[in-house]
C-alpha cells in the first residue's frame, strides 16, 4: 500500500487531527526509536501497557509503508512477551534511521487530507519552528481510538508467529533448537540472524556443511539431499546441543574444497540451524521447532536475480531443480511446525 493510500485509511478514524497525520509520516520515515534513551525503562513500560490496555479490533500488524510497521498491543497481549517484543523494539531503532529531508516531502501529504489550507499552513509554520520534532496523539484521537502500539521494522513485523512460537517454548527447560529450512531466496539467513539477535542464540548455517569430494558418489548425490554433509551436521552441532554441551564447529570452504580451522560455540538458550536440507528427515527430530519458508516463484527469481545475477542461471538451471525435489520427496513443508511465506 502507498503512503498515501495509509494516510488517507488512517485519517478516517474518529478525532483525527493533523498532528496524527504528521506522526504517522514520521514513524514512516523514522520509525520509533525515539523511545528508547533507556531500554530496561522502556520494558518496564512496555509491560504496564500489555497487561493493561483494552481490548480493541485492531489488527495485529498495521502497515505504515517504508518498511515500518506498527504492533499493536491489545491483539499481541498473551501471543508475544514483553521481553521479546521490547527486544525488537530496540532492535528495529538502530535499522530505522530516516531522512530529515524526505520527511519534510512527506508532509506536503497533509494537504491531500481535507483540512482547511490555511489550517495545515499554520501548522506546517509552527511545526518547522518547533525542529520537527516527534508528536503525540491528539487527544481527540486518544480518546476515540485508545491506541497502543510499537512501531517495529516490518521485516520482524512479518515473522511474527515464529517470535510467538518461540516465546511459548521459552516455558520448557533445556535448549531450543530450531531448523529454519526453506526455498532459496525466501529468507532464511534473514531469520536466522533476526532470532539469533533477538534471542541472544547462536547461528550455525547448513552452507557450512556441504559435501565433501571424497563423499561425492552417484549413490549420494542422487539422494534428495544428499549434496549436504548432514551426518556432519548431527554430529558436530544437533548432538551437542541436545546434550547442552558447547559445539565446535568446521566451516567448509567450497573454493578450496576443505575444512576451516573449527570454532568454538558456548552453550546457549536458543540456537538456531539455517539452510537448505537441514530440516533432512535424518535430522528434523533434533529441533524444538522447525520452520519452513517459501515464496511464490516469481518472487523468488525477482530476488536471486538481484541478490546474485552472476549465478542466476546456475540457480534456475540446478540449484532450484534440486531442493525442490528434496522438498517434495522429504516432505519438508508438512513436517514443518511453522510455514511462513514470503
Amino acid at each position: 500500500m502507498e503512503l498515501h493510500d495509509i494516510l488517507s485509511h488512517e485519517s478516517r478514524r474518529p478525532g483525527f487531527q493533523l498532528r496524527d497525520a504528521a506522526k504517522l509520516l514520521y514513524q514512516n520515515e523514522f520509525g520509533g526509536g525515539h523511545l528508547i534513551s533507556d531500554p530496561e525503562a522502556a520494558l518496564e513500560r512496555l509491560k504496564s501497557e500489555m497487561a493493561g490496555c483494552e481490548k480493541t479490533d485492531e489488527p495485529l500488524i498495521s502497515e505504515l509503508g517504508n518498511g515500518v510497521a506498527r504492533v499493536n498491543l491489545s491483539p499481541a497481549a498473551g501471543r508475544i512477551s514483553p521481553e521479546t517484543l521490547c527486544r525488537i523494539f530496540v532492535l528495529s531503532s538502530k535499522e530505522i534511521s530516516g531522512d530529515p529531508e524526505s520527511f519534510k516531502g512527506k508532509l506536503k501529504l497533509l494537504y491531500d487530507l481535507g483540512f482547511d489550507r490555511a489550517e495545515v499552513d499554520a501548522f506546517l509554520t509552527e511545526y518547522a519552528a518547533a525542529g520537527y520534532p516527534m508528536l503525540s496523539h491528539s487527544e481527540s484521537y486518544r480518546a476515540a481510538n485508545r491506541p497502543a502500539y510499537r512501531v517495529i521494522s516490518a521485516e520482524y513485523a512479518r515473522f511474527f508467529d515464529v517470535f510467538s512460537n518461540l516465546d511459548r517454548l521459552s516455558r520448557f527447560a533445556g535448549p531450543v533448537v530450531i531448523g529454519i529450512d526453506g526455498m532459496c531466496a525466501a529468507g532464511k539467513s534473514t531469520l536466522g540472524k533476526m532470532l539469533a539477535e533477538v534471542y541472544d542464540g547462536n547461528l550455525f548455517h547448513a552452507d557450512d556443511y556441504f559435501l565433501p569430494a571424497e563423499l561425492r558418489t552417484t549413490e549420494r548425490l542422487s539422494e534428495p539431499g544428499g549434496n549436504m554433509h548432514r551426518e556432519r551436521l548431527l554430529s558436530e552441532v544437533l548432538l551437542p546441543l541436545e546434550r547442552g554441551a558447547p559445539v565446535v564447529t568446521r566451516r567448509f570452504d567450497c573454493g578450496k574444497m576443505e575444512l576451516e580451522p573449527p570454532v568454538e560455540h558456548k552453550p546457549r538458550r536458543v540456537n538456531i540451524v539455517e539452510g537448505s536440507y537441514c530440516l533432512h528427515p535424518a535430522l528434523r527430530d533434533h529441533y524444538t521447532l522447525k520452520l519452513a519458508l517459501r515464496t511464490d516463484a516469481k518472487t523468488q527469481l525477482g530476488r536471486l536475480k538481484a541478490r546474485d545475477p552472476e549465478r542466476f542461471y546456475d540457480y534456475v538451471n540446478r540449484w532450484i531443480p534440486l531442493e525442490n525435489r528434496y522438498f517434495e520427496a522429504c516432505g519438508v513443508f508438512p513436517a514443518a511446525d511453522v510455514v511462513v511465506e514470503t
